[in-house]
């Protein structure tokens, strides 16, 4: 698994958070881009030829860049939006197929986006529509969250593209049993009645972009409005559940029906044929005057103020804590969407037209896009403070795609970057931009090396270092270097060790002490490792001294002692700063990393006791199955080596593992026979997959008794440094040469 430290740590720089707080200039921008891929079958489209091209992942962004940025009729852009959405389609499968349920969700949505009302055509589809496709996908997950709308929609759509036969025949069958539900839950009054009418209306029209769907649901709005006007619900007794709600669906239609009108149309970019329905039902005194202004001037000549003034107002709308209820938030989601997409076209020569479908960009799984919208701004007319919230948002974004298991996205979003990369190297901007250019480069060497590509994270980590050497840049670089080239490593950790201590900061130099020792150790050097290790203890001494006023700092600088103590095999003192960790660890995320790693010692020392309270505190806990299911298979793995019988605790802990959480719950198929050797390993997708499936096939064949140091060696050795399981086959490995090394406390040292 890989290390949970909080941040701060050497193995705790992929989760970095970069924030904006930066407000938004006003700053030209140009248009960019280039022809997508080679060209799939014709189409027609109003008696015209359709040619839709073939957008694979290099072509994407570069090919919604140019639908989004157009809004002609034209057959050249109707294929091209196809071939766009078709991809983003496999891209939202992708999220899906890695157990990114909620993201792959959101890229779906981000697909059905790109299309406005009357631009939706059936061949979009293609490619999505089998039974492990995009469609089915969306559409189970929908239904799992009861949103019926959707999902009838989805299942719809999904069963109009399949042939006869038993994969349509199912589809069939959801879309009954969808029914037979809705006439169920219809509600017993008129208002009840109307009100989930439109639900179905409005969420039908948002992924079905065709005007017969945007106009229905107009029509539902409409009337769900005129309802309410003419009940007296709201002056009615109250006598029943059933009062009680009628009564508030009439208060909701009245408080909310004009915004929701509004945000029906703006999904689209209508402002015309919102204005238009409300007038034609005489039912304009619904929108407000300020609001009314906006939809006209961005109806009559696309205002970009208009644009603007409604983006923000729905954006605000959409995060508003809404305790009554009175708004659909995906609704007012969707309108934001649809203004950010019309100011981009109103006005793409400012950053105010980018950044707002910049960041909406990322919401819908369409990150790599978001340098590609922001560049042309940006270089037209470059500021310190306008390149800073560019690669701040294109930061966020790499941290954010690689989270949902999508690094091929994240290294694309950093590649379409590079203009924005480069500006911030030339001299009017050194200094002044942040994140730098420099942090940018650590940023995405810092995933790849969390992804064990060190040959990728090598150049991108020293890049960073040259530029601006911080601890964190040190730290990973010596990481890295420490695989191939330990004399290197050790000049990194030294250089660590030296800005730790101008900084004054003892828990980082303990640190890059500890790795300096293991590097040491690891090569066979018993004198140095011996002094180095002496070193890093008294800082450790010093860091836990420092902290003792509490919080993440006492906890981490517990933990970081206690691995200090391991080495010294001193498992009484190092039992008591685990526990000083536990009762430091106020949080979730410092009680995680202390629970993981106690544990981790647990499985090196076969401690039984520490195995099971670390399992029992993580099941307390409630720690996600990332995290979960590798405490509960390093108990299991020390029961099997003492041969003692489980007390239920791993049992309890691995039914806390999520079925859909993807290679965790493979390892808990694994751990309980379901899954062999092979079969893990084939299911493994990744280089730290791939070790990971090493480890515990050797593990399990070490504690039944068989030779297993030649694969921990592998392990070891292997590129995926962030790993706990590289940390433990290491330990393990220098635990079997015992022998030539002894280290001894230092004389007169007091441990706490």
């Amino acid at each position: 698994m890989l290390w949970s430290e909080p941040r701060g740590s050497r193995s705790s720089h992929w989760r970095l958070r970069l924030t904006l707080g930066l407000s938004l200039s006003l700053l030209a921008v140009g248009c960019a881009g280039h022809e997508p891929n080679a060209n799939s079958p014709r189409a027609t489209i109003e008696g015209r030829a359709l040619t839709i091209p073939t957008v694979d992942d290099a072509g994407f962004a570069e090919a919604a860049y140019r639908v989004l940025v157009t809004d002609d009729s034209s057959a050249r852009r109707s294929g091209s939006l196809i071939g766009v959405v078709r991809r983003q389609m496999l891209r939202a499968k992708a999220r899906f197929d890695a157990g990114q349920r909620e993201a792959g969700l959101n890229a779906l949505t981000g697909a059905f986006y790109l299309m406005r009302a009357g631009e939706f055509r059936s061949e979009a589809l293609d490619g999505a529509d089998g039974p492990d496709g995009a469609l089915s996908a969306g559409a189970a997950e929908v239904s799992r969250l009861g949103e019926e709308g959707y999902a009838f929609t989805l299942y719809t759509m999904l069963r109009d593209k399949l042939p006869k036969g038993p994969e349509r025949a199912e589809v069939e069958a959801h879309l009954d049993a969808l029914a037979r539900f809705s006439r169920a839950t219809h509600g017993a009054g008129p208002m009840q009645a109307a009100s989930a009418d439109l639900r179905a209306a409005v969420q039908r029209s948002l992924i079905e972009s065709q005007r017969p769907a945007l106009d229905a649901a107009g029509d539902r709005a409409i009337a769900w409005l005129k309802r309410a006007l003419a009940s007296n619900a709201g002056d009615s007794p109250i006598n029943s559940n059933a009062d009680r709600d009628e009564a508030f669906e009439a208060y909701r239609a009245l408080r909310g029906g004009g915004y929701t009108l509004i945000a029906l149309y703006l999904r689209h970019g209508d402002a015309r044929g919102v204005l238009g329905a409300a007038d034609k039902a005489d039912l304009g005194r619904v929108i407000a005057p300020e609001l009314r202004d906006r939809l006209e001037r961005a109806a009559d000549g696309g205002d970009a103020d208009a644009w603007s003034d409604l983006y923000h107002f729905f954006d605000s709308a959409s995060h508003a804590a809404d305790a009554e209820g009175l708004l659909d938030h995906t609704l007012m989601e969707a309108a934001t969407w649809g203004a950010a997409v019309s100011l981009f076209r109103a006005e793409p020569g400012t950053l105010r037209g980018a950044a707002p479908l910049a960041t909406e960009l990322a919401n819908y799984g369409m990150a790599e896009v978001i340098p590609v919208v922001l560049t042309p701004a940006v270089l037209k007319q470059a500021s310190p403070e306008s390149l800073s919230f560019a690669l701040g948002l294109v930061g966020k974004a790499l941290v954010g795609e690689d989270e949902l298991d999508q690094l091929s996205s994240a290294r694309r979003t950093f590649e379409n970057a590079k203009p924005l990369l480069d500006l911030a190297e030339t001299k009017p901007y050194l200094g002044k931009v942040n994140p730098s250019s420099a942090r940018l480069q650590y940023v995405m060497g810092a995933l790849e090396t969390r992804h064990g590509d060190l040959a990728r994270a090598l150049p991108l980590v020293q890049a960073a270092t040259r530029r601006e050497p911080t601890l964190e840049t040190l730290m990973t670089l010596g990481a890295i270097e420490r695989q191939k080239d330990h004399a290197a490593a050790l000049t990194t950790l030294a250089q660590a060790v030296e800005l730790a201590k101008v900084e004054n900061n003892p828990l980082a130099e303990t640190d890059a002490l500890n790795m300096k020792f293991e590097v040491y150790r690891d090569h066979g050097d018993a004198e140095h490792a011996a002094s180095t290790l002496d070193a890093a203890l008294g800082r450790a001494l010093d860091a836990q001294r420092t902290a003792r006023t509490g919080g993440a700092a006492l906890a981490r600088s517990e933990r970081l002692l206690a691995r200090i103590l391991e080495h010294y095999d001193d498992p009484r003192a190092t039992r008591r700063a685990t526990e000083r960790a536990y009762d430091a660890s106020s949080d979730q995320a410092q009680l995680t990393a202390t629970v993981l790693d106690s544990a981790r010692r647990a499985l090196t020392h076969a401690d039984l006791v520490a195995a099971r309270r670390a399992t029992q505190r993580a099941v307390a806990a409630g720690l996600g199955s990332d995290d979960l299911v590798y405490v509960a298979l390093w108990l299991q793995l020390v029961e099997k080596k003492l041969n003692v019988p489980s007390d239920g605790t791993v049992e309890e802990a691995y039914a806390g593992v999520d079925d859909n959480s993807g290679w965790p719950a493979r390892l808990r198929a694994w751990a309980r026979g379901k899954l062999s050797d092979q079969d893990l390993a084939a299911s493994a997708r990744s280089a730290s997959e791939r070790t990971e499936a090493t480890f515990y096939a050797a593990m399990l064949k070490q504690q039944l008794g068989a030779d297993s140091f030649k694969d921990l060696e592998r392990v070891a050795e292997s590129p995926a440094i962030d790993l706990v399981e590289v940390t433990i086959a290491r330990d393990l490995l220098a635990m079997r040469s015992k022998s030539a090394f002894d280290y001894k406390l230092p004389p007169g040292v007091k441990l706490p």
